[in-house]
């Protein structure tokens, strides 16, 4: 094998498709996300990405079989819409920054070969706060493009950075003249985020204009909210132990020799 190597099923055909990216990051936002979308499209498998930058491991499947950690492409054709995707996931991203380089190449390659235009990255923010609401807060290739997901309600900060894939994949297509958008569902950080995943991928459905079910992705939400109260709920009793003790040092008289 190869350092990388990208093995294809099939070659469809396309016209112009977008390529969206949800490989793992903070909250795994950007996965849950693009495996919905692959789910509810049944969008369907036509290559593989394997390297010797990926962790070196197989994962055993429910079947008892092992499957060589790898980066997966899937195409989603509605022809009656004129719309066409391309959905990368993955087991992992690249293990050393050099490799992240040389991953991201090859998938501008294959984007480059399939004629794709634009790039969705889609990924986590973290606050390390609780929110009930999440928001999606977003970074472009051009200024056009800011104020073209302004009017989806994308929000942003104008400050920051954008580590791994979901970063080169804007930066190094740049240079080869892709236009690249990067959603990032804010989340705490410390806790797999459904609840993000459905307030980003509600917004990439409006931007694409396509329908999705939700019903699954909104159950997982649920969950989420649930560990987010309990993780709240923890977080104030600790707030006010601190007060307590606080308040009893504060009272308690101190003797100085």
């Amino acid at each position: 094998m190869n350092d990388v190597e990208i093995i294809y099923l099939e070659r469809p055909k396309f016209k112009s498709p977008v390529l969206i990216e949800g490989l793992p990051g903070i909250g795994l936002v950007g996965k849950i996300a693009a495996e919905h979308m692959i789910e509810e499209l049944k969008a369907k498998k036509f290559a593989e990405l394997y390297s010797y930058y990926l962790p070196p491991q197989v994962n055993i499947q429910k079947d008892n079989t092992v499957k060589l950690v790898n980066m997966e492409f899937y195409y989603w054709i509605d022809s009656s819409k004129h719309k066409e995707l391309i959905i990368l996931i993955g087991d992992f991203q690249a293990i050393t920054p050099d490799s992240q380089y040389l991953i991201t190449d090859y998938i501008l390659d294959l984007a480059q070969e399939c004629n794709v235009k634009r790039i969705y990255t889609l990924g986590g923010l973290g606050t390390g706060t609780i929110t009930k609401n999440p928001r999606v807060f977003g970074a472009t290739t051009s200024k056009e493009l800011v104020e073209e997901m302004r009017k989806y309600g994308v929000v942003f900060r104008g400050s920051g950075s954008i580590f791994g894939a979901s970063g080169l994949l804007l930066g190094m297509g740049m240079l080869r003249g892709f236009e690249g958008v990067c959603l990032m569902g804010e989340t705490h950080g410390q806790i797999i985020d459904a609840k993000s995943a459905e307030a980003l991928l509600r917004v990439l459905t409006k931007i694409l204009d396509i329908e999705i079910d939700m019903t699954e992705i909104s159950k997982k939400a649920k969950e989420t909210e649930k560990q987010l109260n309990a993780m709240s709920k923890m977080i104030e009793e600790q707030i006010k132990t601190m007060e307590r003790q606080e308040k009893y040092l504060s009272e308690t008289p101190t003797y100085i020799r």
